[in-house]
């Protein structure tokens, strides 16, 4: 009996001691849930950004300026304004490349960069400066002939701007069939940029215009540049044109002497007496002077100019001399008709009237 009661008993002690961890429920693992911090940690070390600093041409900080971040495919990713400090913060961006495109310049003045590629990092947004261009000025630029204003097509011009030591903004225009050219024409400055144009080549058929044209262009703003040409079958004015003459022309020329020319022409000098040697004709009578007193008589009335010695009349003369005087000697005849074959001398020995007393008369025959 007793020896039945001891295997009872042990296994009631077995049972009674292992039941417990016969009846013990398993207690389950925690599983991982979305949102936990462990996963809000990996996804930060996952992402990044962009921050854009955006300025204008002379480094002052350019605000309301709009951009678009966009993926491989074109879908949009972020999108914003720079603020008044000229800033814009794109976050949670996945790593890899993305399209920055610039919508707006926030600027009448300013224009707007061409898209580009941004590589987006983990971490820490990337810092990226864009610096907008002046909008450029609206040239156009004109060749026409000076005398008809027609435009001319092949002017060839080089644009540089003002006082540059190189070639570095310097181009080259040529107009067209209208005798222009429209080019955007860059500026640099708020305040604008200065170019000098100068012509290169002319136009078929006329001259080159050599005188450089200056010209100062401003954001947005147009600007025009004019240049004449003259034709080369047009001569070039020599001097300025003359003023209107005030006086009338003078009268055409004429035969008649003016009144005075003659009197002074002809007129003797005052006191002036005609020489013994004058070729007065027998017989013509000599005015007498103003200031001689009356005609003389007897003896010195046959004295004169016109007096002639009975030797010295002519044959005819002589020969009514002899006829008259039959009473002549032959010889005395002779030498008579021998005097008369002589020239008549010249009468030197006759008084003059410088002789005081003396006048001219007419001559008395013999």
């Amino acid at each position: 009996m007793r020896t039945r009661l001891v295997p009872v008993l042990a296994l009631t002690a077995t049972a009674l001691t292992t039941a417990p961890a016969a009846f013990a429920a398993p207690v389950p693992s925690p599983t991982p849930t979305t949102g936990s911090p462990r996963t809000a940690q990996v996804e930060a070390t996952e992402v990044g950004g962009l921050r854009i600093h955006k300025k204008d041409p002379e480094g002052r900080s350019a605000a309301g300026a709009a951009f678009q971040l966009l993926d491989t495919a074109g879908k949009t990713l972020a999108d914003g304004k720079t603020s008044a400090e000229g800033t814009l913060t794109f976050t949670g961006i996945a790593p890899g490349i993305a399209r920055l495109k610039e919508v707006n310049s926030g600027s009448p003045l300013l224009g707007t960069v061409p898209d580009q590629d941004v590589v987006i990092t983990p971490g820490e947004p990337t810092d990226l400066q864009i610096t907008d261009p002046y909008k450029p000025a609206e040239l156009t630029l004109k060749a026409t002939d000076k005398t008809t204003g027609k435009g001319l097509a092949g002017a060839v011009v080089n644009i540089a701007p003002k006082g540059a030591k190189d070639a570095k903004g310097t181009f080259t225009l040529t107009t067209g069939k209208d005798g222009t050219a429209k080019p955007p024409l860059p500026v640099g400055k708020k305040t604008g940029t200065t170019y000098t144009a100068t012509e290169t080549k002319a136009p078929a058929g006329h001259r080159l215009q050599t005188a450089p044209v200056d010209v100062t262009a401003t954001p947005g703003a147009s600007v025009t540049i004019s240049l004449t040409n003259i034709a080369t079958n047009t001569a070039p004015p020599t001097q300025n044109p003359t003023e209107r003459p005030i006086s009338r022309p003078t009268e055409s020329a004429t035969d008649q002497p003016t009144p005075g020319s003659s009197q002074s022409a002809s007129a003797s000098p005052t006191g002036a007496v005609p020489s013994s040697s004058s070729s007065t004709s027998p017989g013509t009578t000599v005015p007498a002077s103003p200031t001689a007193g009356a005609e003389p008589t007897g003896s010195l009335a046959n004295t004169g100019s016109t007096y002639a010695p009975p030797c010295c009349l002519s044959p005819v003369a002589s020969s009514s001399s002899r006829e008259a005087s039959p009473s002549t000697s032959p010889a005395a005849a002779r030498r008579q008709s021998a005097q008369s074959s002589f020239p008549t001398p010249a009468n030197t020995d006759a008084p003059t009237a410088t002789d005081p007393g003396v006048t001219h008369s007419k001559a008395s025959g013999i």
